[in-house]
């Protein structure tokens, strides 16, 4: 059975483009464009991954992974960023309960070999 993996970002064209591309790695890929309806839905759906983006124009990444991992410890969350991030702002995001961080532009493979790493350590 495919991994499932939950999207959340605002931008349309980067959210589509990266379901459609993990999709194509096999994964099963949700997508919400805002964070009510992506703590929402991971809440219904319950999948193996959520990669968000820090910036929200409903909230953001750290409140999002306060609010999932208040629902469920095994969620692997992959924090999306398009800026630098300062030490303080890392140190947040993990200690909120972030696997991983990720800058824009990535490479969409080398995001795909994180997610199979992160899944294999936690055994699923």
């Amino acid at each position: 059975m495919a991994h499932k993996i939950l999207v959340i970002d605002d931008d349309t064209h980067l959210r589509e483009s990266l379901a459609e591309v993990l999709d194509m790695e096999g994964f099963e890929t949700l997508e919400a464009g805002n964070a009510k309806s992506g703590i929402a839905s991971a809440k219904k759906q319950n999948p193996d991954v959520v990669i968000m983006d820090i910036q929200l124009p409903d909230s953001s990444g750290f409140q999002i992974c306060q609010e999932l991992r208040k629902h469920s410890r095994d969620f692997i969350l992959i924090m999306m960023t398009g800026r630098f991030l300062s030490a303080e702002e890392k140190t947040q995001g993990l200690s909120l309960g972030a696997d991983e961080y990720i800058t824009k532009p990535f490479d969409i493979r080398e995001l795909s070999i994180r997610i199979r790493q992160l899944l294999g350590r936690k055994g699923k």
